[in-house]
């Protein structure tokens, strides 16, 4: 959820950002050209809108074929002259006087607006990475196998023992047999890229089981389902009242509780049983399995 508010908080701040970029790229490129006696063409308004940043990159390298603001332009035949020159020696006509103050000015938007630019768009890559660090670290929240229910900041297993760390958590089997939770690095010497990390409970004797295929029955035992027999869980909706019904999707909605919480992926056999996810099943200080007041799954 913290990424998900996240990613709504900041897309809106690096919207915004960008649209200031654009504006900023309008209004500089339009008072740079306007100090140097040039005036934009509408195309270059229009992929100032569309380009932002881009376009000013190719303004400014376009910006030195422009007069210049000591350069006098004549209105009729557009031909460049010094601003030493006070009349056009082609049409004969008065050339335009230049007004030191209003280039000062226009020098000095161009620069506030070019310092614009360079500020959100710092801005906006800076948000970018933070949120796109946020949303990394919410991946890898969502990619890390164990998730496990606290109880008094201590994880606990089938016999009771705590643990300070929910990965540590020991499971064991109906005939005596102890799986520990084990990450392996399986990696690829031809291309890094293909390497990965698998995970396994490995057995007492060395004996591993992939992760995917290891469960918890509803009495706390090891099963590993390495045929693929058991199916999710899927609640019986059509034989509610609409009471029960009402509760059922209440109950989802409050989910998310902190010390309790519906399971994400309970599994049944054929028979009706129910299974939890290996890496997920927990325990309180008595070695009772802990699962959340709206898990329908368990037969009262």
């Amino acid at each position: 959820m913290k990424e998900l508010f996240d990613f709504a908080l900041f897309l809106p701040i690096i919207g915004v950002l960008e649209v200031l970029c654009i504006v900023f790229s309008v209004l500089f490129m339009h008072y740079s050209a306007q100090y140097r006696n040039q005036k934009l063409s509408l195309g270059w308004y229009i992929c100032g809108v569309i380009f932002g940043l881009w376009t000013v990159i190719i303004f400014l390298i376009k910006r030195k074929d422009f007069p210049g603001p000591k350069t006098k332009v004549c209105y009729q035949c557009e031909r460049k002259f010094p601003d030493t020159f006070q009349m056009c020696s082609n049409c004969l006509i008065d050339l335009p006087e230049i007004n030191s103050e209003e280039k000062a000015k226009q020098k000095k938007r161009s620069k506030i607006f070019g310092a614009g630019i360079i500020a959100t768009y710092v801005a906006a890559l800076i948000t970018g990475i933070v949120l796109g660090a946020s949303m990394i670290s919410g991946f890898d929240d969502l990619l890390d196998m164990t998730d496990r229910i606290e109880v008094n900041g201590v994880f606990y297993d089938k016999m009771g023992n705590s643990y300070e760390d929910d990965k540590s958590v020991l499971l064991y089997s109906e005939d005596g047999r102890v799986y520990t939770f084990s990450e392996i690095e399986i990696t690829n010497e031809d291309d890094e890229l293909l390497s990965y990390t698998d995970y396994y409970f490995v057995r007492d004797d060395g004996e591993k089981y992939s992760a995917y295929d290891c469960y918890v029955t509803q009495d706390g035992w090891f099963y590993c389902d390495r045929g693929g027999f058991l199916e999710p869980f899927e609640a019986d909706t059509a034989s509610m009242n609409e009471e029960e019904l009402e509760a059922y999707y209440q109950e989802q909605l409050e989910s998310n509780s902190s010390e309790y919480r519906y399971y994400d992926y309970p599994y049944t056999d054929k028979k009706g049983n129910v299974y939890y996810n290996g890496t997920e099943a927990s325990w309180n200080e008595k070695g009772e399995l802990i699962t959340a007041e709206n898990d329908i799954s368990i037969k009262k």
